[in-house]
């Protein structure tokens, strides 16, 4: 019996002695993912995992930290698992929805469509949750990105040039001074000789610049304190001061303010008595100076209960020595997530800038928003590919006729893992002085409407009842386009010489004067709505529909409303996809006012034999009753808010 007792006390102790362990391999776990250090971490929690293989709990951590690490195939594995395991989300709801995020961020944007579309339908009932409105805005932006991805030319898929300034660390580039390079870079206090293994636990964020003043590259900064971190350089057009981030790391996250920081010989020294901050702790970074109207400006990052949630964009009226004198939230470019990292380019007046939320390719996309003639800034813009990646791509700006930017996407350095840090890349641009803006006396010629876009017989999607098409009217255009020498064949058959040589000619021309021409009209069209967009006008499009006579009244309603979504299609891909932003705003700055007629517009002379082709299908009168006619362009000016 005693030795019954001995040996439950054994189980009892090893099991107490087992909890003990595994608490305390979590909690320095948890330590180190506050410090950073995600390879300690991940270590210690596999090391708990180990001792508790079942615990959901411990992959989610996983999960999330993977996520945190930028290691998104990992970090999708570990959100499957906990989903697979909590299919209802009572304990983890939102596990299908990161798995999604990880999915798209591997650029596997069919699969991640498949899985927000769950998501979206499982939230519906709630559809004010944070989760159900993550869930459909990445529908929308997988949708998106699947378009685009139909038009990418080879200079959108042509790699950036990777700086070398780069390491296997995690480096930022902020802006210049003369032709220094100021950046910012996350590293460890010390590194194995082969730079493989971090010795250190501690990760601080700081200051250095390219080229290096000395081989040790100590940073740009005196003055510092050493419980701060600092990066997020900018200086003000005369040189005299500049705006850093000084950062100190918590549980809960970086507390960052704004400190103004000023020249001293090779270096700059931190101005204690000066920065932007609140009494409150609030989240303050991220500055970038500029000048606008002659007048000096601060756009910055900030995270505030007053903002829209998350980061928010603010603009800032300054004084010479970079006091604030006035504060603009910008709502119309803030979202429910995150906008970093703004940059103002006074040559094309634009501002560029990082959202987690507006349709995008990854985490952190690039946009940019115009400057429009009413003084207010226009819906943000996706800077497209190769600009943005499935990673996270932020701190945009240019320098002369270089434009550079950061992000984790794969070719960039690393020790761990391919996405794990963010580099420096850059790319050539043409940057020629813009055509200057036209102002409101300025005369635009009007493409004269109504402008009329053919089709194909029964196109786009044949014999479908279905009233939208995934087809853009260029597709539709190019493919009808393809099919010309077999109308013309198929007109003159069973005719004789005459009137076969009569009926091509007739057809021939009515390709090149009218379907041809109405391709290049749209062109024109494109650029009128463009310039009324940047104008601060809102844009309605009236668009009618018609169709051959050939099947019945209600099958040519559905034919019809398809050939007119595919002039939205159209502009919602065209040129990189910057008309889609005006069409997804509150209220739509650009939007289509649909009248479809099926046959009923049909002339009673064009044939509806199905039998009789060569007239019903391919001549030219028949030809000339497929299409749409872009009727109307209406604008109004909209006062700013």
């Amino acid at each position: 019996m005693s030795r019954f007792y001995l040996i439950c006390f054994l189980l009892v102790a090893a099991q107490t002695w087992g909890q003990k362990q595994l608490q305390k391999l979590i909690a320095h776990a948890d330590q180190q993912v506050v410090a950073l250090d995600y390879i300690e971490a991940l270590k210690y929690y596999q090391q708990a995992l180990e001792l508790e293989p079942t615990s959901l709990d411990l992959q989610w951590k996983i999960a999330q930290t993977n996520a945190q690490f930028k290691d998104y195939k990992t970090a999708a594995r570990f959100f499957l698992k906990v989903y697979e395991q909590d299919p209802d989300g009572q304990r983890y709801p939102t596990a299908q929805l990161q798995y999604a995020l990880m999915l798209k961020q591997q650029a596997m944007y069919k699969e991640a469509l498949a899985q927000f579309k769950e998501v979206k339908k499982v939230f519906s009932e709630d559809k004010t949750s944070t989760a159900y409105a993550k869930a459909n805005q990445e529908v929308l932006a997988c949708t998106w990105v699947l378009k685009q991805l139909k038009f990418l030319s080879a200079e959108e898929n042509a790699a950036l040039q990777a700086h070398p300034l780069n390491t296997i660390d995690a480096e930022f580039a902020h802006d210049f001074y003369n032709d220094t390079l100021i950046y910012s870079a996350l590293k460890a206090d010390s590194l194995a000789e082969d730079q493989e293994q971090v010795y250190s636990k501690n990760y601080k964020l700081n200051l250095y610049q390219f080229p290096a003043t000395d081989s040790q590259n100590a940073g740009v900064l005196v003055g510092q304190k050493p419980q701060f971190e600092y990066g997020n350089f900018s200086i003000s057009p005369d040189q005299t001061f500049g705006f850093c981030s000084e950062c100190e790391r918590s549980a809960a996250g970086l507390n960052c303010k704004i400190v103004r920081i000023l020249p001293q010989q090779k270096a700059w020294i931190v101005d204690s008595t000066f920065k932007i901050d609140d009494s409150e702790g609030n989240y303050y970074s991220m500055p970038h100076i500029f000048e606008l109207n002659k007048k000096l400006h601060l756009a910055y990052s900030a995270q505030h209960p007053t903002g829209r949630g998350g980061t928010d964009l603010y603009i800032a009226l300054l004084d010479q020595k970079g006091k604030i004198m006035s504060t603009e939230n910008l709502t119309g470019l803030n979202s429910i997530e995150n906008e970093v990292s703004p940059w103002y380019d006074p040559l094309f007046q634009r501002l560029y800038f990082s959202s987690t939320w507006h349709a995008g390719f990854g985490g952190l996309d690039i946009f940019y928003s115009n400057l429009q003639a009413d003084g207010s800034f226009g819906p943000p813009i996706n800077l497209g590919m190769p600009y943005n990646s499935p990673a996270n791509d932020l701190y945009f700006f240019c320098k002369g006729d270089t434009a550079y930017l950061s992000s984790n996407r794969l070719g960039s350095l690393y020790a761990s893992h391919p996405t794990c840090c963010s580099d420096v890349f850059f790319t050539y641009l043409d940057r020629p002085q813009p055509k200057q803006t036209p102002t409101s006396t300025t005369a635009i010629q009007i493409v004269q409407l109504p402008i009329q876009l053919y089709f194909e017989n029964d196109h786009p999607n044949p014999k479908s009842t279905a009233e939208t098409t995934e087809f853009s009217y260029e597709e539709t255009y190019v493919k009808y386009k393809s099919q010309y020498p077999l109308y013309l064949q198929k007109v003159q058959e069973g005719r004789d010489t005459s009137a076969a040589r009569y009926q091509a000619q007739s057809l021939y021309t009515f390709f090149e004067n009218e379907v041809d021409k109405g391709m290049n009209d749209l062109a024109l069209f494109r650029e009128q709505v463009w310039q009324a967009l940047q104008s601060g006008q809102q844009v309605s499009i009236i668009v009618q529909g018609f169709a051959s006579p050939l099947a019945k009244s209600d099958y040519n309603v559905h034919l019809t409303k398809r050939r007119i979504a595919s002039i939205i299609n159209y502009f919602e891909e065209v040129d990189g996809g910057k008309f889609s932003a005006y069409m997804q705003t509150t209220p739509s700055r650009l939007q289509f006012i649909e009248v479809p007629m099926g046959e009923f517009q049909a002339k009673k002379e064009v044939s509806d034999n199905y039998y009789d082709q060569r007239n019903s299908v391919y001549s030219k009168d028949a030809s000339l009753e497929r299409r749409i006619e872009i009727i109307e362009l209406r604008t109004q000016t909209i006062t700013p808010k």
